[in-house]
């Protein structure tokens, strides 16, 4: 099945998804807060199905988006997706507030997953994709015994099968841990998944 997928967000998690999501045989926006003339270096070194985009084009064209902005940007992200319903959202946030000081903002005892899903109430959210550091994201450990694995949670099955299935195209291996509530806290920062690279060894 091919989608039509957007990315919000280019800095370094957005352009590392672009790395790979460019190489699928999907077609794939890119968009920021800054306008598309303002990702020319990024579409032209990536190439592939990539393309720049406005950010309300890209909300409106794409059935699947990847969230690759910071904690603080998604309320206004919600704001901006009322009107749509349906999408599938790919949640790659840490609740980072401030990093030269390392701050996590308190959301109390639930899973990000969960936070990030009550924000779009109207939408299919996934977790994924957060685990790893943006370097490893971009350019996976290379190595003959398998793939980097992509940790998932979410409460739509349906929306974590295709998320599984875009994960797959993109070179990785897709393991799914389950709800919000159980699996997202493993992939939360303090988890035992957060900021680990792990291989899925492949059959011989």
């Amino acid at each position: 099945m091919k989608y039509k997928i957007g990315i919000i967000g280019s800095g370094n998690i957005g352009s590392g998804l672009a790395t790979h999501l460019a190489k699928t045989t999907n077609e794939v926006l890119i968009a920021n807060r800054k306008g598309p003339e303002s990702l020319t270096d990024i579409v032209s070194s990536i190439g592939g199905s990539l393309k720049a985009s406005g950010l309300k084009e890209t909300i409106e064209a794409s059935d699947v988006l990847f969230f690759a902005v910071p904690w603080g940007q998604l309320k206004a992200l919600g704001k901006q997706l009322e009107d749509y319903e349906g999408k599938i959202i790919i949640d790659t946030s840490n609740n980072i507030v401030s990093v030269s000081s390392f701050q996590l903002e308190d959301i109390g005892s639930i899973s990000t997953g969960e936070y990030v899903a009550k924000l779009f109430p109207k939408h299919r959210v996934v977790k994924a994709f957060n685990t790893l550091a943006a370097a490893t994201l971009k350019q996976p450990t290379k190595n003959e015994l398998g793939r980097t694995v992509i940790v998932i949670s979410g409460d739509d099955a349906d929306a974590k099968k295709e998320v599984a299935a875009i994960t797959e195209a993109m070179g990785f291996a897709p393991v799914d841990t389950g709800t919000f509530a159980g699996g997202g806290k493993l992939q939360d920062i303090g988890g035992p998944f957060s900021g680990a690279e792990l291989i899925k060894v492949g059959k011989r």
